[in-house]
């Protein structure tokens, strides 16, 4: 991999090839001056004013003056060097403008690689990530101020320790899993091992917002894509109880950073001389498969192409969920879109409550008001999917799983503040855009990934407005219906608005498999009435003007006064 490669808005550091042992390699390398003539460029196309002050300086006198006020005072330097006195006399301009360069860098996105190979054990992976990250985060700082203040002519006072380094540091490892001819292309990509980020880690992208759906294809697209393994680096994860290799282009890997919040990481004894169940091509230079999916023989692949508007988190986690969902229902289990939490009430007893709805229905919303309302009756809350699980049938019972330890919501769907007071975990995405999202660890994989037997079934309306807040069907037939119908008032978070259905509430493997999911409903709901689990239709009015905030409210009322007459 290259030693550094440099972009308009991030920048990826291979820390085996750069030197970075003292403050006067950095500020003397190439790839520091490469920074300051982007920034310098910037600059002048902007025609900004601090750049026009300096008019005529080049950038190897800027490189040469930081290279030396690293060592000397301004005066010194002066005396010393007159050749810098083009710059060196503008002082004012000079200092405004490395404080300016300095907020370019730390705008950037900074990623660095370790590259490793699997002799290595575990515990050196860890100490050279968490050195190698902390030690360059302090020389940067330590540049920063020297720079600065020999400029300004005095110490600071007030010193912050910023993350000034990087935002990200992964141990990667080239890593192939099949002989086969027909992935050749996939194999010797490097694989991520382990990695450290720097909360808040926050992400700006081109889009926010997902549009459309996956669609099946019935040719391989690895026949015809051209994969640059020095432009991806893997990331094996585990999506529920599924392997995924997930292929990230590196102008896209600020999302497969956010990933380390969402899924568990799968380690390298999980996937070791084993086949992966889902492949994600996440950033390919070709659009004619652009959103699609094929179903191969050893596993189901998955491809988006590097188009500005895939440059979205919802692009990465919504596929993968897809590919789960397609594996799920082809194996006669039935995915869910919606959320189930654990409740356990304070008299030590518990019910599993599955809710089931589309973008915007109030499902977590509802939620988490029972969480709040509920304090003085519930002893814990523990969610088991925030987004999307699985229903399958054991030991002659309905159970479900979680698919994922985080969770993807919307910054305006959470409690004031709330965000704010987890940002030591929380990576943000576009926090100043509509539709502003968080990802937040919010579960244990070995909690999600346990078989939980389901004890109430709910279909989130946020649409019909009624002070009933929660109903339960007596006809099979009729719960079938709502459920299958999947009808809902999108708020705009996807491209739909308005009075919309979705099949099953669910355009992530259902809707592509209508006919096999059809059935697994039927078995599902049936199992679920013949064994007198509470089925029903919760009224979160989420959708209707003015109810946004009491309706998710009433209807966790309904909601703990059942759980505590049940109970």
């Amino acid at each position: 991999m290259k030693r550094f490669h440099l972009t308009e808005h991030y920048a990826l550091i291979n820390f085996n090839a750069s030197l970075c042992d003292s403050e006067i390699q950095i500020v003397s390398s190439k790839s520091f001056e490469m920074v300051l003539a982007q920034y310098i460029r910037d600059l002048r196309r902007q025609k900004d004013p601090t750049i026009l002050k300096l008019k005529g300086v080049r950038v190897n006198t800027f490189h040469d003056a930081y290279k030396q006020l690293l060592i000397y005072t301004y005066d010194e330097l002066l005396k010393k060097n007159p050749n810098l006195s083009v710059l060196l006399k503008e002082r004012n301009a000079f200092y405004r403008f490395t404080e300016m360069f300095y907020d370019r860098w730390r705008k950037l996105e900074r990623f660095g690689m370790i590259l490793k190979n699997r002799r290595y054990p575990y515990q050196s992976h860890a100490q050279d990530l968490i050195y190698t990250s902390d030690n360059f985060n302090q020389k940067i700082l330590f540049l920063y101020r020297t720079i600065t203040q020999n400029i300004l002519g005095r110490e600071f006072l007030t010193f912050r320790q910023l993350p000034a380094g990087i935002n990200a540091n992964m141990v990667l490892m080239p890593y192939k899993f099949s002989n086969l001819p027909k992935y050749q292309m996939l194999q010797h990509v490097h694989f991520i091992q382990d990695m450290l980020t720097r909360p808040p880690f926050i992400i700006y992208s081109k889009s926010n917002k997902r549009e459309g759906l996956f669609k099946e294809i019935k040719e391989n697209p690895l026949k015809k894509l051209s994969i640059n393994r020095l432009h991806y680096i893997v990331y094996p994860i585990k999506v529920g109880k599924l392997i995924a290799f997930v292929y990230i282009h590196r102008d896209f890997l600020h999302h497969g950073v956010a990933l380390s919040n969402l899924f568990e990481p799968a380690s390298f004894n999980e996937y070791e001389n084993k086949k992966p169940d889902l492949v994600y091509i996440y950033g390919v230079r070709e659009n004619e498969y652009d959103c699609t999916y094929y179903k191969d023989t050893d596993f189901i692949i998955g491809v988006v192409s590097r188009l500005d508007k895939n440059d979205y988190f919802g692009y990465l986690k919504k596929m993968l969920l897809t590919l789960h969902n397609i594996y799920q229902i082809d194996h006669k289990n039935l995915p869910i879109h919606g959320a189930m939490v654990r409740v356990l009430l304070k008299n030590d007893t518990s019910k599993n409550i599955a809710v089931i709805g589309d973008s915007g229905a109030g499902k977590s919303e509802t939620l988490e008001a029972l969480r709040v309302i509920g304090k003085d009756y519930i002893k814990d809350m523990r969610i088991i999917f925030d987004d999307m699980g699985t229903f399958f049938i054991k030991d002659d019972q309905v159970f479900a799983n979680g698919t994922e330890i985080g969770a993807f919501v919307r910054l305006d769907d959470l409690d004031a503040g709330y965000a704010y007071q987890e940002m030591d975990r929380a990576i943000f995405l576009n926090p100043d855009q509509t539709n502003a999202r968080v990802i937040l660890p919010v579960s244990t994989y070995d909690f999600i990934s346990s078989d939980h037997q389901v004890d109430v079934l709910l279909y989130a309306n946020n649409y019909v407005d009624t002070d009933e807040g929660l109903k339960y069907f007596d006809d099979l037939d009729q719960a079938k219906e709502t459920f299958k119908s999947g009808k809902r008032f999108a708020k705009g978070t996807t491209a739909e608005v308005g009075l919309v259905e979705s099949y099953f509430a669910n355009p992530f493997g259902p809707v592509q498999e209508k006919e096999k999911t059809d059935g697994l409903i039927d078995q599902m709901l049936k199992k679920l009435f013949d064994d007198k689990i509470k089925v029903g239709e919760l009224y979160t009015r989420l959708a209707i003007k003015g109810k946004e905030m009491d309706g998710p409210i009433e209807a966790a009322k309904k909601l703990l006064q059942f759980l505590t007459k049940e109970i």
